[in-house]
Parts: C-alpha cells; sequence; structure tokens
C-alpha cells in the first residue's frame, strides 16, 4: 500500500506540530490524520510531491 500525503510530508518534515503550524491546522487535526481517524487531505500529497522535487535549501521558510 502507497504511503499517504500525509505519511510522505511527515517523512519530510518533524515534528507535527510544525506541520499543524505550517498548514494552519491543529495538532489535534494532523494528530487525528496520523491515526487514519480523518482522512489524508488531497493537498497533503500536493505539498509532498513539492517538498520532495525541491532541494530543502528552497523550501519556503514554513516548511524549513
Amino acid at each position: 500500500m502507497e504511503p499517504t500525503g500525509f505519511e510522505r510530508l511527515h517523512a519530510l518534515v518533524r515534528p507535527q506540530k510544525r506541520i499543524a503550524d505550517a498548514l494552519g491546522m491543529t495538532e489535534h487535526q494532523i494528530s487525528r490524520i496520523a491515526r487514519k481517524k480523518a482522512k489524508s487531505p488531497t493537498y497533503m500529497e500536493a505539498l509532498a510531491e513539492f517538498l520532495e522535487r525541491t532541494p530543502p535549501q528552497d523550501w519556503p521558510e514554513r516548511w524549513r
């Protein structure tokens, strides 16, 4: 099974609080997605694709 957009994003950016802050979400919302109690939004897949293809030094400030 392929990783979800959140799982791909979390492999690049840690901790979950950093992801929540960057996306304007609460840690509780991110925790629910991480525990698969809520669906991973499709935009997380797009963000993961962007970050995977961009050198970390070129990432937007909120993701560094």
